[in-house]
């Protein structure tokens, strides 16, 4: 799979994830029915995207700067490899896991309501495992980044693997935002909440079918 191919894939996960109600647009709808005001509507949005995207940071970043720093005459690529299988393994085992148990972790269950961010955060590095997701794909670009910059510092090829995890990390979240966004807007201008139980897809099953689609192609790309 190419590079672009990956790219799009983020793009495609992010707007996945805006249409999904649970986690992109019920809970902005939500508020915007009850304050009337679709500012409310973007404000909670913003907060479900950006709290997406900081669990996907705190992971991928360091991921990047892990793997950036290890110079490749004493980590071997192949070792780098393997371990991007592994994971890739691991969603395809947790992506089973959560075709059988499709549940929130309970501590998620007890964030209050007003805590969107919070919540948000806590979805994104658990239930969601967006970032967990972008693993392998990461360790895969970053070794084709260092293959075509090899003679770069530690020190760049640190700076330009974190830079690589923050757009990967926006690629996925400015769409989920764009995309929960839009559908918000819609439910409350046009259906109102009885749209909310007449059109309810949860759509939690194809994540967890994403994960193994995910794991496949870590392994593929390996």
């Amino acid at each position: 799979m190419n590079e672009t191919a990956l790219w799009l894939t983020a793009v495609f996960m992010g707007i996945y994830q805006g249409l999904n109600p649970p986690i992109g647009w019920l809970r902005a709808a939500g508020r915007g029915l009850e304050t009337r005001s679709e500012r409310a509507i973007l404000q909670s949005t913003g907060s479900l995207a950006f709290g997406h995207f900081l669990s996907m940071v705190v992971l991928l970043v360091p991921v990047a700067i892990l793997v950036a720093g290890l110079p490749g005459l004493v980590i071997p690529m192949g070792v780098l490899m393997r371990a991007a299988w592994l994971i890739s393994f691991g969603l395809i085992g947790f992506g089973i896991y959560k075709l059988i148990r499709p549940h929130h972790p309970r501590f998620i269950v007890r964030i209050k309501p007003d805590q969107v961010l919070r919540w948000s955060f806590w979805m994104g590095l658990t239930h969601c495992g967006s970032a967990v997701m972008m693993v392998p794909m990461l360790i895969n670009l970053t070794m084709v980044s260092a293959m075509a910059g090899f003679s770069d510092s530690a020190t760049q090829r640190m700076i330009s693997d974190a830079t690589l995890a923050l757009t990967m990390s926006a690629a996925m979240t400015v769409p989920l935002f764009l995309t929960g966004s839009v559908v918000a807007l819609a439910v409350t201008r046009r259906f109102g909440i009885g749209a909310i139980t007449r059109y309810w897809i949860n759509l939690d099953l194809g994540w967890a079918a994403m994960f193994i689609l995910m794991g496949i192609m870590g392994v593929a790309m390996g």
